[in-house]
C-alpha cells in the first residue's frame, strides 16, 4: 500500500449511521469491495479519515464509524481518551459498525468483499466484529488491538479469547515486538486459542516497533515497519478476495 506520508487525496464526506451515529466514507462504492476502519482511542481523526482515503485511492468504498459520536482527542490526552474508550459498550459498538455495514451495501458496494480493519481499540472490535459479523464479512485485520487477549481485563473491556469459536472470516493479527502494552505472552495465548479453535488467521510481528507504530502523525510512527505491515495487509486481503482498482480513481 502506498506510504500514508502522502497528502490526501479526494477526500471523503461525513454520512449519518444511526439517530446518535454517524460515520466518515470515503471512495468509489458501485461494485467496489468495501472496507470499514475502526478507530483507535482518540476518535475519527486525521489518522483514521486518512486511512479511509488511501483505501478509496486503490478502489475501495472505506467507512469509519464514529463510535465517540463527535468527539476526537488529541494524542496528548491520554486520560480522556482512555475514559472514553471505557465508555464504549461493545454491542452499541457492534449495532453501529453492523450500520457501517448496512451503509456500504446499499451504496452498491460488493456483498462479497467487504472487510474490517481497526487499529488499537478498534482492533479489538475488529476482532469482536469477526465473531459477531462474521458471517457478513471476508477478512479482518486487527493492528495491536489491545485487551483481546490479556489474562487481566483492560480497564472495562472484557476479554474476547471466549469468542474465538464464534469468528467466521480469515482474521490478521499485527504487533509490534517493542508494544509495551501488548505482552508477547498475549500473542501466544491468542493464536493457541485460534489454532485449538480450528480458525484460519495470521500472526505478524514486526521487530522494534512500539505501540501505535502504524499511526503516521504520532511520535511512536515507524515508517520502515509501517510499510512492511501495510504489505502484510495488502497481500492478506487480495488473499481474501478483497482486491481494490485503483484505475477506477
Amino acid at each position: 500500500m502506498e506510504s500514508f506520508m502522502q497528502a490526501n487525496r479526494d477526500p471523503g464526506r461525513t454520512i449519518k449511521l444511526t439517530d446518535q451515529a454517524s460515520a466518515y466514507q470515503s471512495g468509489p462504492a458501485r461494485a467496489a469491495p468495501g472496507i470499514v476502519v475502526i478507530q483507535e482511542a482518540f476518535g475519527v481523526n486525521a489518522f483514521v479519515k486518512a486511512t479511509c482515503d488511501r483505501f478509496a485511492a486503490r478502489g475501495y468504498c472505506a467507512i469509519a464509524p464514529d463510535y465517540y459520536h463527535g468527539r476526537t482527542f488529541d494524542y496528548a490526552d491520554r486520560e480522556h481518551a482512555i475514559a472514553a474508550v471505557n465508555d464504549v459498550d461493545d454491542e452499541v459498538a457492534m449495532r453501529e459498525t453492523s450500520a457501517a455495514v448496512d451503509a456500504l451495501v446499499a451504496d452498491g458496494v460488493r456483498r462479497d468483499a467487504i472487510g474490517v480493519v481497526g487499529f488499537c481499540m478498534g482492533g479489538r472490535l475488529a476482532f469482536l466484529a469477526n465473531a459477531t459479523l462474521g458471517a457478513r464479512l471476508v477478512a479482518t485485520v486487527s493492528f495491536y488491538g489491545g485487551g483481546i487477549a490479556p489474562v487481566e481485563p483492560k480497564g472495562r473491556r472484557k476479554p474476547l479469547l471466549d469468542r474465538v469459536p464464534m469468528l467466521v472470516a480469515p482474521a490478521l493479527l499485527i504487533y509490534g515486538a517493542k508494544d509495551a502494552s501488548i505482552a508477547s505472552e498475549e500473542h501466544a495465548r491468542l493464536a493457541r486459542a485460534l489454532g485449538d479453535a480450528n480458525k484460519r488467521y495470521t500472526m505478524a510481528v514486526f521487530a522494534d516497533a512500539p505501540h501505535a507504530f502504524a499511526t503516521f502523525d504520532r511520535e511512536s510512527f515507524r515508517k520502515e515497519a509501517a510499510d512492511d505491515a501495510w504489505r502484510t495487509v495488502d497481500a492478506f486481503l487480495a488473499g481474501c478476495g478483497l482486491i481494490g482498482s485503483p484505475e477506477s480513481r
